[in-house]
C-alpha cells in the first residue's frame, strides 16, 4: 500500500483494537501459523516482515530466527507505535521497524533472504508494482511468502473491489490461479500454494510460497 492511500489512516484508526485476542487468535494466528511452518528449516540473514502491522509475526519471527536481522515495515503511524510499545524500549530483538511503502523498501538490491507479507497484499493499490519492487530486494534462492485475501472467482474479486472502493482503500483479492500468475510475473517461481482454514464468513486466504530463481 502507498502512503497517500486510505489504507494507512483506515490502519491508524484500527491498530487501538487490532490486538483484540479473539480478533488475533481466530482470524490472524492461523496464518502466522502457516507462514512459520513453510520457513521451518531455513537459516535465514535477513527477514522482513512487510505490512508487519503491531508486530504479532514480527515477534514470532525474532524467537524463529534469534540469529537474523528481522524488520518489521508498515505505512500505518499507528501500527508501528503499538509494534513499537511490543517490543519495548530495547528492541526485544528486533532489528527496526520503518514506516515504508511496499511500492519502495529501502532496501538495497538482493540484500533479503525472506519476506513474509500476511493480510497486506490485498491492500496494494498496484500489486504488480509491489511484487517487482519484491522482486528487486529479494536475493537469488530467496523466498517470498504472501498470506492474502482470495475470493474464489474473478468475479467475486471484481464486486468485492467495486464495494470497498468508496471508502478510499479498495481490496483486491485475486482468486488464487490469478495471484500465482501475478507472482511468476514478476520472475518467481511459485512452489506452493494453499488455503489456510479460518473462522469469517469471507474466502479463506491463501498462502502463495515463491522463490526468486
Amino acid at each position: 500500500m502507498t502512503r497517500s492511500s486510505g489504507s494507512a489512516r483506515l490502519f491508524d484508526r484500527w491498530s487501538s483494537t487490532y490486538d483484540r485476542r479473539g480478533l488475533q487468535l481466530s482470524t490472524y494466528r492461523p496464518v502466522h501459523d502457516a507462514v512459520l511452518a513453510r520457513l521451518q528449516q531455513l537459516d535465514p540473514s535477513v527477514v522482513v516482515d512487510l505490512g508487519c502491522g503491531t508486530g504479532q509475526l514480527t515477534q514470532r519471527l525474532v524467537r524463529t530466527f534469534p540469529a537474523a536481522t528481522v524488520i518489521g515495515i508498515d505505512v500505518s503511524d499507528g501500527m508501528l507505535a503499538k509494534a513499537a510499545a511490543r517490543f519495548g524500549a530495547d528492541g526485544d530483538g528486533v532489528d527496526g521497524l520503518v514506516r515504508a511503502d511496499a511500492e519502495q523498501l529501502p532496501f538495497a538490491v538482493s540484500s533479503v533472504d525472506v519476506v513474509v507479507c500476511t493480510e497486506s497484499f490485498h491492500w496494494y493499490p498496484d500489486q504488480a508494482r509491489a511484487l517487482d519492487e519484491l522482486a528487486r530486494v529479494l536475493r537469488p534462492g530467496g523466498r517470498l511468502l504472501i498470506a492474502s485475501i482470495a475470493m474464489m472467482t474473478g468475479v467475486g474479486d471484481r464486486l468485492l473491489t467495486r464495494a470497498t472502493a468508496p471508502g478510499g482503500s479498495a481490496v483486491r483479492a485475486h482468486p488464487p490461479h490469478r495471484l500465482r500468475e501475478m507472482v511468476a510475473r514478476a520472475g518467481f517461481e511459485v512452489t506452493h500454494q494453499r488455503r489456510i482454514p479460518r473462522l469469517g464468513l469471507i474466502a479463506w486466504p491463501v498462502l502463495t510460497d515463491a522463490r526468486r530463481p
